[in-house]
């Protein structure tokens, strides 16, 4: 895999369930990896090969990144200065954009940039891996939360994306 220390981040923030924001998190036992990550989800990425120890280490990992995301989360409710995820919309930038992948198509590798017939170029956030070959597939561009989501046809998923041009 491209990059294992962004995808167990990622993993955290989707699979980490919301009483861990609770104030009596802090008194719990400590979670353990089979009660966070299911066991099917374990074995995919390999998680299960792991010593007890290094179970350990991913379970803190996984709740430091949860507990950053709700910091995040927080900061940006207040009106704290954190990075957003996308470009803030603009005139350039509708809320929904519906066009065409400028030329073949792959699928979603992680970072995956995609150009398109109107000219704009956007690149992928969320991590997602997915083949699927396409020429010049339709591309839908909508805004989600404060950022974007391509779907492109033939992918049931869509992706999280931020413009770069």
């Amino acid at each position: 895999m491209k990059h294992p220390l962004r995808i167990l981040h990622l993993f955290a923030i989707a699979v980490l369930a919301p009483p861990l924001t609770d104030p009596a998190f802090a008194q719990a036992p400590a979670a353990s990896l089979d009660r966070l990550v299911p066991t099917e989800r374990q074995v995919a990425l390999g998680l299960d090969k792991l010593s007890p120890e290094q179970r350990a280490g991913v379970v803190r990992l996984l709740q430091e990144a949860y507990q950053l995301g709700v910091q995040n989360g927080k900061e940006q409710g207040a009106g704290g200065r954190a990075a957003p995820q996308s470009p803030a919309p603009s005139p350039q930038t509708p809320s929904v954009i519906e066009t065409q992948v400028s030329g073949d198509f792959n699928g979603w590798e992680g970072e995956t940039i995609v150009k398109l017939m109107n000219g704009q170029i956007w690149q992928q956030t969320e991590y997602h891996y997915y083949y699927h070959y396409s020429f010049m597939p339709k591309a839908l561009i909508f805004r989600s939360g404060g950022g974007y989501k391509m779907k492109i046809d033939g992918i049931d998923k869509a992706v999280g994306v931020q413009r770069l041009r």
